[in-house]
């Protein structure tokens, strides 16, 4: 998938040091030395760096911001890798050290909320504050609905995925959950979407990096709940969490509890927003991540 035309000149790719292979980002002050520390962007599962299109450019009036499409999505190289969150995590300091970054502001969507939110624990130090939207370690246990529990199912997963290529529009109307109202977005926004959805179904390294991710999140994320209380309760990275209002695929009680959990996190819960606050509140996720 093309770089958006807007963001040209932010384009870039970096050879990570230790991993071995290279990530596409937007990298909107490559040799910035000033005007505090860089913020790094982290979009969530099945994404690209182009979710944050509505706040990237107000953000890089401020100071460098980094948007990377994390491996195996988007532009950024698809190894044969683990896919699991402390792989993630590890992928993340691996690209600071590249781009000798000691410290960064972090703020992560989703799957990037739930790395970003690991990375704190694991390096406080490299973390100097920290943005968790509609995303978290903490995850309360819930049913899961037919269509996630076929999508766990090793084949059966892979193969309603792949019938996506047959019908552009289903592969469309997947991304439903994902908004409080998809046909409310401004059209650009839905033709964009149709797009992207579209070219990321027929991508089979792609689809091998979802359904890694996605499985062993679900494998891993609830083992960490027993020890997350106490972990929290030692976290000082200032914190804030945002979350939608009406978000189907993280429930906001996990947006209440992280901040219950974690001294001193604070939580705005966006009316009539769903799970991509990035896209539907815009001007919500700039008041918070500029206060990064």
């Amino acid at each position: 998938m093309p770089p958006l035309p807007e963001f040209a000149p932010y384009v870039r790719r970096v050879a990570l040091a230790r991993h071995g292979f290279s990530l596409f980002l937007y990298d909107t002050q490559p040799d910035a030395g000033s005007g505090g520390v860089p913020r790094l962007l982290v979009h969530g599962l099945g994404d690209e760096a182009d979710t944050w299109r509505h706040v990237l450019p107000t953000l890089a009036a401020q100071r460098r911001v980094i948007a990377v499409d994390l491996p195996g999505f988007g532009r950024s190289d698809k190894p044969d890798a683990p896919y699991s969150v402390p792989w993630y995590a590890g992928v993340l300091l691996d690209l600071l050290d590249t781009l000798q970054i000691e410290r960064v502001a972090l703020a992560g969507h989703s799957l990037g909320a739930v790395t970003s939110h690991w990375l704190a624990l694991e390096q406080p130090a490299r973390i100097e504050r920290l943005a968790l939207l509609d995303g978290g370690l903490v995850a309360k246990p819930g049913k899961l609905d037919l269509g996630t529990m076929l999508f766990l199912a090793p084949g059966i997963g892979e193969w309603l995925y792949t019938r996506l290529r047959k019908d552009p529009q289903a592969a469309y109307d997947s991304l439903r959950p994902y908004y409080a109202n998809l046909d409310a977005l401004p059209e650009a926004d839905r033709t964009l979407h149709y797009e992207r959805v579209n070219q990321r179904v027929w991508n089979d390294d792609q689809r091998r990096a979802f359904f890694r991710t996605f499985r062993g999140l679900v494998r891993w994320l609830p083992g960490q709940q027993k020890e997350l209380p106490a972990q929290l309760a030692a976290v000082t990275t200032p914190t804030h969490v945002v979350w939608g209002e009406l978000d189907r695929i993280a429930a906001v009680e996990n947006g209440r509890t992280l901040a219950a959990m974690q001294p001193g996190a604070q939580l705005t819960i966006v009316p009539g927003a769903g799970h991509n606050i990035q896209q539907e509140a815009p001007a919500q996720v700039i008041e918070t991540i500029s206060n990064l």
